[in-house]
């Protein structure tokens, strides 16, 4: 079967929430973009670099501007860490990295993208793993074409399309004929993996019904609605009340024991707005959540809604 995947996503797809994918039906895991610099220059023991057997299949993404720390980091990884892939984020809009000459910047100069692309590739060679780019259909205009001939020059053997522009963040429709358009330019020789506008398991038997696509990552629906794998695997929706979504917060917490208590707790709140999204009295419940101090707290707020027999109200 084709895999469905956990997009990575800043600041959420951290190992307790890849985990946490797996258990539920993820076939691949991403981890969140990693600075290449970060690495040479405070080593392999960074909470961003963490991961276990459990997220296997699992592909490392870097990002960077110079090539050659690129390859570095690259070879210093995949030496030591041994994750299942590497790959070259060119699709991060966000000006954090953009200002930088990374992520999605390097879709302004196809060279550099060239030189980025082929500096993942040569850290592959020798480690038996294919390399990866996942990119978006230009900064400011459609070069689709252009942008993959660079790709394939470079060496790269799987690719993942957001369809969008990098200007356009998530504010218009993805371009799923684009993602056709892809696959029908590369052929069998080469993976596709289709991304964007994915919200349901309707959705990604679209997605690969009209593109022909080779894998579908899923993004930020997969935050919400993290049992969307686990949906696509059983072929039918499921309907997870707020104590089953109170058991996945409690999951996560387990899988957060290798942090700090302060980390950890930081980490659930981030996802606990979207993992409680369309739950009766969510406008209740996430603050009141949100406003626990510390962990016994929270503990003790999670283990109320969860024996809590009544709807949530305010004045409860």
């Amino acid at each position: 079967m084709k895999p469905v995947i956990l997009a990575p996503m800043s600041g959420f797809t951290h190992s307790p929430f890849r985990r946490l994918a797996r258990k539920l039906g993820a076939d691949w895991t991403w981890t969140e973009l990693i600075s290449a610099k970060m690495i040479l220059t405070k080593g392999l023991d960074h909470p961003l670099l963490s991961f276990t057997e459990e997220e296997r299949p699992l592909r490392l993404q870097l990002y960077d501007a110079d090539p050659d720390d690129l390859f570095r980091a690259g070879e210093l990884v995949l030496k030591h860490l041994h994750p299942d892939g590497l790959d070259l984020n060119a699709g991060c809009p966000a000006p954090k990295v953009t200002r930088l000459g990374a992520g999605a910047a390097l879709l302004r100069d196809l060279s550099r993208l060239y030189e980025a692309a082929c500096a993942i590739a040569e850290a592959c060679k020798g480690h038996g793993i294919q390399p990866s780019v996942k990119f978006r259909l230009g900064w400011d205009k459609d070069h689709l074409e252009k942008i993959t001939e660079a790709l394939l020059k470079a060496g790269i053997k799987i690719l993942v399309l957001h369809a969008r522009l990098a200007k356009e963040g998530f504010s218009s429709r993805a371009r799923w004929s684009r993602i056709k358009a892809l696959k029908e330019l590369v052929g069998q020789e080469v993976m596709v993996i289709g991304n964007g506008d994915v919200q349901s398991i309707r959705d990604i038997s679209k997605l690969f019904q009209e593109t022909g696509c080779d894998g579908v990552m899923i993004g930020r629906a997969a935050l919400s609605r993290p049992w969307i794998f686990t949906e696509w695997k059983e072929g039918k929706i499921l309907e997870f009340s707020l104590k089953d979504r109170i058991r996945l917060i409690k999951q996560l917490w387990k899988y957060f024991e290798a942090y700090d208590r302060a980390r950890a707790l930081k980490g659930l709140k981030v996802l606990v707005p979207r993992l409680l999204k369309g739950v009766h009295g969510r406008r209740y419940i996430v603050p009141w959540l949100l406003k626990s101090p510390d962990e016994m707290i929270f503990k003790e707020r999670l283990a109320r809604l969860q024996d809590e027999k009544r709807p949530f109200t305010a004045d409860q």
